[in-house]
């Protein structure tokens, strides 16, 4: 973890280029207790859990930084939301993987200097308004028009449209052919920003995107139900855990109630070769070893960091029919994949 070096980066090894001022040695699960706040990291060390060699007062430092929840929690908005707080449209995850994928890989940008800039409709009107701005400096994708000067293309497009075309489902050239696409400005340049996320999908760099793909080439979103989105969210921290195929070796049948009634199911799957996740029942040859009944709210809750595992555990409409604490497990992982 190198918050020292130009932006700060995280990967897997010794450090790169200079010696660490602090060296952590502790067991995988203490790991996972000291992110989710079950374990209190100077108790550990005090107790020898936890050895520290290098300077100790800046590993408090950290401490500090992993748990300023109210930060954290803004931070962690899994789409921006609208204004008006509905729903978030398919298309504002999207945006944001493609927004996460620019800020790890600023020289995209080099590969295309043009602003985008995309009116995405629901049923024929207005829905949301996003800027992606690959000409001004690393490049930048937000929500809203262009913050300075015009944009090189303007694209008017269906929500569901706009995912077909992302997904590699829609040709553009067909879509503004047809009239489900249509263009202010150079359609060729709509080309190259479709051949440049295509090259992004196949290469594998995005790991949340197979199962965003899965779950955002699927139905609309129910708008009555909180966890639709959220389950969006729980994709990507699975996509940033591979592990926990080894961990868990489960695949987990959820099924979310309003007012005790049953609305809808997902099932995930980290028994297979790759983790996936997708609307049930579960498809042929897989098969759930967990059932887990909860509650909209609740899952949504637990999702926005509202409650903790323990309280969906706990929670009176929250059923289990399989090993508890398999499922205790694979949230308190999935929590901690969240700051990741």
């Amino acid at each position: 973890l190198d918050l020292k070096n130009g932006a700060g980066s995280v990967y897997k090894g010794t450090p790169k280029n200079d010696k660490p001022d602090c060296t952590f040695i502790l067991e995988d699960d203490l790991f996972t207790q000291i992110m989710d706040g079950s374990t209190d990291p100077q108790k550990a060390f005090m107790s020898g859990k936890l050895k520290i060699t290098g300077n100790v007062l800046a590993s408090q430092k950290l401490q500090a930084i992993w748990e300023n929840p109210e930060e954290e929690e803004e931070k962690m908005s899994f789409a921006p939301a609208p204004e008006n707080n509905e729903l978030p449209m398919k298309s504002d995850f999207v945006f944001e993987a493609f927004a996460e994928r620019l800020h790890e890989e600023p020289e995209l940008a080099k590969k295309i200097k043009v602003v985008y800039h995309w009116n995405v409709l629901q049923s024929g009107k207005k829905g949301s308004e996003w800027t992606v701005d690959l000409k001004s400096g690393s490049g930048s994708i937000y929500r809203g028009p262009p913050k300075s000067g015009k944009a090189d293309v303007t694209l008017t497009m269906e929500d569901e449209d706009v995912i077909l075309m992302m997904l590699g489902k829609l040709n553009p050239q067909r879509a503004f052919m047809t009239g489900r696409l249509k263009i202010k400005g150079n359609i060729m340049l709509t080309q190259k920003l479709n051949q440049l996320w295509q090259e992004i999908l196949k290469s594998g760099r995005a790991v949340e995107l197979p199962i965003l793909s899965a779950i955002l080439g699927d139905k609309p979103f129910d708008a009555t139900l909180r966890s639709e989105t959220c389950f969006v969210e729980l994709g990507k921290r699975v996509s940033r855990q591979p592990d926990l195929i080894t961990k868990l070796n489960t695949v987990f049948d959820w099924n979310v109630t309003k007012g005790g009634k049953k609305k809808t199911q997902w099932i995930l799957d980290l028994k297979s070769d790759k983790a996936m996740l997708c609307r049930g029942p579960a498809k042929e040859g897989v098969k759930p070893t967990i059932s887990i009944t909860v509650e909209d709210d609740v899952f949504a809750d637990w999702i926005q960091f509202k409650i903790n595992s323990n309280q969906v555990l706990s929670d009176k409409g929250t059923k289990i029919e399989g090993d508890a604490s398999v499922v205790s497990k694979l949230l308190d992982n999935l929590k901690v994949a969240s700051k990741l």
